[in-house]
């Protein structure tokens, strides 16, 4: 018995490890150096927005947007090349899935070897997974690639494996869609990238309002599809009919076709035919979707008269005890004051205003 006893408490006093802990770029890094053989050609460095000279002009401005937490960037030796690593940790996985397709090249290809969302370009491996996007810059010589195509799968693999796209990427048409176009967007600053628009917030989507831009390619033409999703359908209403009419302004020969379904817009941009047009916007429905708790279901029937009968059984079962509590007491009253509280001999005099009765 005392042997069991002691097990438990030496049980609960080791450390529990921690479920889900925080995963730091150092570390990540740290773990990268040691078993890929990869030999750190400096100190790593942080960078919040407050460093304007470690970001590109204006970049803070479109990472404040997306919301941005910190980056970590390190230079590295793999299999004789200089790589430079960079993971942007954002504050949640759809601001890392915007990012990437913000940073996207239209000429990358998707590599092997990784979970989901990576792309290959000339010059840079990148993915983003969980709340990290990940770029690994390398040489622009071939020998360079099978490196930071390593360094990337590993940092792939030991980052948490999971994913959560936002519900607008749901009511994107997927026939006809270009690969890779996609790109989320989570301010005007970010569109005004992909769209000639100036820096202005057309749309008001610095009013908690997300987007979504993509090309299509059919047989028939092609069209860039704009889809807006608000926090209620009053904001879409009106940002919609303020917004088309500035667009207008600045660009009177643009074709531009639109609906709005509740809290989503659907605009369709550089198609000069009204039918390729229709099309796209057929295609995009917005259905609102209520959840409801089990717990907080109707009562049927028989539970809500068998409730009914209950609630009136307790109201009789307190009155009865209360008479009977009322009655034993008259009895230990009159038991100890006999005669002079109840059944009393002597009868007294009441004040009376003797009025008239009435008529």
């Amino acid at each position: 018995m005392k042997l069991l006893l002691s097990l438990v408490l030496l049980g609960l006093a080791l450390p529990i490890p921690a479920a889900g802990a925080p995963v730091e770029p150092e570390t990540l890094l740290e773990r990268l150096a040691g078993q890929t053989g990869c030999a750190p050609l400096g100190p790593l460095a942080r960078h919040t927005l407050s460093d304007a000279a470690a970001f590109e002009p204006g970049e803070a401005r479109i990472l404040t947007e997306y919301g941005f937490h910190d980056l970590s960037r390190q230079k590295l030796r793999c299999r004789g090349r200089t790589l430079e690593i960079q993971i942007y940790r954002m504050l949640d996985a759809p601001a890392a899935y915007g990012l990437f397709t913000l940073y996207r090249k239209t000429e990358s290809r998707v590599p092997e070897g990784f979970l989901r969302l990576a792309e290959e370009s000339g010059q840079w491996v990148a993915f983003a997974q969980s709340r990290f996007y990940v770029r690994v810059r390398r040489p622009a010589l071939p020998a360079g690639r099978a490196a930071a195509l390593e360094a990337a799968r590993f940092l792939s693999k030991a980052l948490p494996a999971d994913w959560a796209l936002p519900s607008l990427v749901g009511y994107l048409p997927r026939e006809h869609l270009v690969p890779g176009s996609e790109v989320f967007l989570m301010g005007h600053r970010a569109l005004s990238l992909r769209l000639p628009i100036g820096q202005e917030d057309l749309f008001g989507l610095a009013h908690g309002a997300e987007a979504l831009l993509a090309d299509y390619r059919s047989l028939n033409g092609s069209a860039r599809i704009l889809l807006m999703i608000y926090p209620t359908q009053q904001l879409a209403g009106k940002y919609l009919q303020s917004g088309y009419r500035r667009l207008m302004r600045q660009h009177p020969d643009w074709q531009v076709f639109y609906k709005r379904e509740g809290p989503l817009v659907v605009m369709v941009l550089d198609s000069s035919d009204p039918e390729i047009a229709s099309s796209f916007l057929d295609r995009v429905s917005y259905v609102s979707s209520v959840s409801w708790d089990p717990k907080a279901e109707p009562l049927s029937v028989g539970r809500m008269m068998l409730s009914v009968f209950l609630y009136v059984g307790a109201v009789i079962g307190i009155t009865m005890v209360a008479g009977l509590g009322f009655g034993l007491l008259r009895l230990l009253i009159s038991w100890l004051f006999p005669g002079k509280i109840f059944n009393r001999q002597k009868s007294y005099e009441v004040i009376r205003l003797k009025l008239p009765p009435p008529r």
